[in-house]
């Protein structure tokens, strides 16, 4: 029995596997494009008991994982490689050359600040991505990806990837559903709508995020206003309590409010990084 929930879409040729972590394990996602003859990671969650399932789930589909692509630098994307890197060890792990190299500067610093909050149950030591992917146009085992590079939207970096031909948009942690709270742990409020105004203007039929269920499109508006929203209560506060509050006042019906929580330790330096 699998600890985490499946979602498979299935095209022509290829399918996608969307892997969702329960709440105590932030909602991540994981996608897993199957190719004719192979596999692509994106992404490989933050809890190392959630990273061992996914692993299993990769082996089930019995075939090999050629590439582990991390989308952005934030930990809960990227500290189960401890789990799932040895497991595939043919599997070379690529990210965007600011991403890969804010995790190498950076990485573990942030995970020993991270374990002195979650213990255990995430990576002692950082997995540093050994290649770089750029931005641009991708083919692996014969599926078409159109990568993007951005700067200051929910984290400092940040990949989008797009599979054309399959109309899905792969967003990550610029989109998130709206029944819950997004993570706001940087004051980029402004740059981040210019992102989603972008996004929205794209062709696509399915979009996967990095938290809680996939999205639709209307997410992406939903987002825009949290974030317009947010900069204002930002502009009003100096401290993450009240900060938080007002925005759980204003978004009463939205979930996971320990999110906004810790996101605004963040937002205004208590937790650093």
């Amino acid at each position: 029995m699998m600890l985490g929930h499946v979602n498979v879409h299935n095209h022509e040729v290829i399918r996608i596997h969307d892997y969702m972590a329960p709440s105590d394990g932030l909602l991540v996602h994981s996608v897993i494009v199957e190719g004719p003859n192979s596999l692509v990671l994106f992404d490989a969650q933050f809890l190392l008991s959630y990273a061992k399932d996914l692993a299993d789930y990769i082996q089930r589909l019995r075939k090999p994982l050629a590439r582990i692509i991390i989308s952005h630098v934030h930990p809960d994307h990227w500290s189960g490689l401890a789990v799932v890197a040895p497991r595939f060890p043919a599997a070379k792990i690529a990210a965007l050359p600011k991403v890969r190299d804010y995790i190498a500067l950076n990485g573990q610093e942030i995970m020993d600040a991270r374990r002195n909050v979650f213990g255990d149950a995430v990576a002692s030591q950082a997995v540093i991505p050994e290649e770089i992917i750029e931005p641009g146009e991708h083919v692996i085992d014969g599926v078409h990806y159109q990568f993007e590079a951005h700067d200051e939207g929910e984290s400092q970096y940040q990949l989008v990837a797009i599979l054309p031909n399959q109309r899905t948009l792969l967003a990550f942690d610029l989109v998130f559903p709206r029944h819950v709270h997004a993570f706001t742990v940087a004051p980029y409020f402004s740059h981040w709508t210019k992102i989603l105004r972008q996004l929205e203007s794209y062709d696509f039929d399915a979009i996967l995020v990095g938290h809680s269920r996939p999205a639709s499109r209307e997410d992406i508006g939903a987002t825009i206003e949290y974030l317009e929203i947010a900069k204002e209560i930002h502009a009003q506060t100096t401290s993450p309590e009240d900060y938080a509050a007002k925005l759980k006042k204003h978004f009463p019906d939205r979930g996971e409010a320990g999110w906004i929580d810790f996101a605004s330790l963040m937002l205004y330096g208590v937790i650093n990084p």
